[in-house]
């Protein structure tokens, strides 16, 4: 019985050591590159504003375009969640689902652009920008951050 033993601790000892996690809690960023995604969306969808230089510490992390619609996220330099969303559909059609189904609670002029601001039931906050048929969100059902955050990112999108 103790052979027995021994043979099975050869083997849960190695798959033990080697299943453990790594020393750092922080796992790293893939960090990626939208500007193709913003050229390519600033040609079908020309005038819809989309986002410009952002501050030091901002990583966008993700980007995804489909026909008439963007979508591109960040980590903010306090580690939250910002994102942006544009589409072409009727608003009608697109805030309700980027927005949770938010009430308006304000205006505010971030630079000389008014946005509405929208929050849902959950607490998330929406910046919301119509731009003749299409509409801008900076944060959504997604976001984590602080709602000075976002008016950094309102600020550059502009």
């Amino acid at each position: 019985m103790i052979r027995s033993l021994g043979l099975v601790m050869l083997i849960v000892v190695p798959v033990w050591f080697l299943a453990q996690p790594p020393k750092s809690d922080e796992q790293s960023l893939r960090v990626v590159d939208p500007s193709s995604d913003v050229r390519s969306f600033t040609s079908a969808a020309p005038g819809v504003p989309v986002p410009g230089a952002l501050p030091a510490g901002w990583r966008a992390t993700n980007s995804t375009l489909e026909p008439g619609a963007l979508r591109i996220g960040w980590v903010t330099p306090t580690g939250q969640y910002a994102e942006y969303d544009a589409s072409t559909r009727p608003a009608a059609e697109f805030l309700p689902g980027t927005t949770g189904n938010g009430s308006r609670v304000g205006t505010f002029e971030v630079g000389r652009v008014s946005w509405q601001q929208f929050s849902d039931a959950d607490g998330h906050t929406s910046l919301v920008r119509e731009v003749g048929g299409s509409s801008v969100v900076v944060g959504g059902l997604r976001e984590t951050t602080t709602l000075e955050e976002l008016r950094v990112l309102a600020a550059a999108v502009g």
